[in-house]
């Protein structure tokens, strides 16, 4: 029994292991991106129906290789950013920030810095988010319903924007 016990916790230390090496190299992978971001090739798209206020995708290639995609969703109350990190073709980092103003932006009492932000931070490895960080800072690793619901959520997102991006990914503007 005592072999069976070891075993186990032997086995759990290594997915620990696991996860943190994953997570660190995610956190890597972040900070390179953005340290390179100017030498990215950017494709912008304009996505008007979304709302009333504006809404864009931007794209940030190296050759037709996506590196981070960003989309902004602009309204009167607040904004609404998603930023998602790539790495071979796959999301690594899903980053949603959601603004919410005091007052209309319209309003002569409007300060940009005057608002409330709720963040959203899913990381994936091999295809699988392995965290989830909610509005309220608590971390999730449960494969739980509600965290695979959340997972599908994310992915299927981060899908349906990378295939309008990539389908304008030769309209974009070199930022050398």
């Amino acid at each position: 029994m005592r072999r069976i016990l070891s075993f186990l916790l032997l086995l759990n230390l290594q997915a620990f292991a696991q996860t943190d090496n994953a997570l660190q190299h995610i956190k890597e992978r972040y900070q390179e991106v953005n340290k390179n971001i100017s030498s990215y090739r950017m494709a912008r798209v304009d996505l008007p129906d979304i709302s009333t206020e504006g809404a864009d995708l931007e794209g940030y290639f190296t050759g037709d290789t996506l590196q981070l995609m960003v989309h902004t969703i602009y309204g009167e109350m607040g904004k609404m950013r998603l930023e998602v990190y790539y790495e071979k073709g796959a999301p690594v980092f899903y980053y949603d920030r959601d603004y919410k103003y005091e007052v209309p932006m319209y309003d002569s009492t409007f300060e940009q810095h005057k608002m409330a932000v709720k963040e959203y931070r899913g990381y994936f490895y091999k295809g699988k988010m392995i965290r989830l960080i909610d509005e309220k800072n608590l971390i999730f690793t449960k494969r739980d319903e509600e965290f695979i619901k959340t997972e599908q959520e994310y992915l299927k997102s981060a899908a349906d924007l990378y295939k309008i991006i990539f389908a304008h990914r030769s309209s974009g503007v070199s930022r050398e």
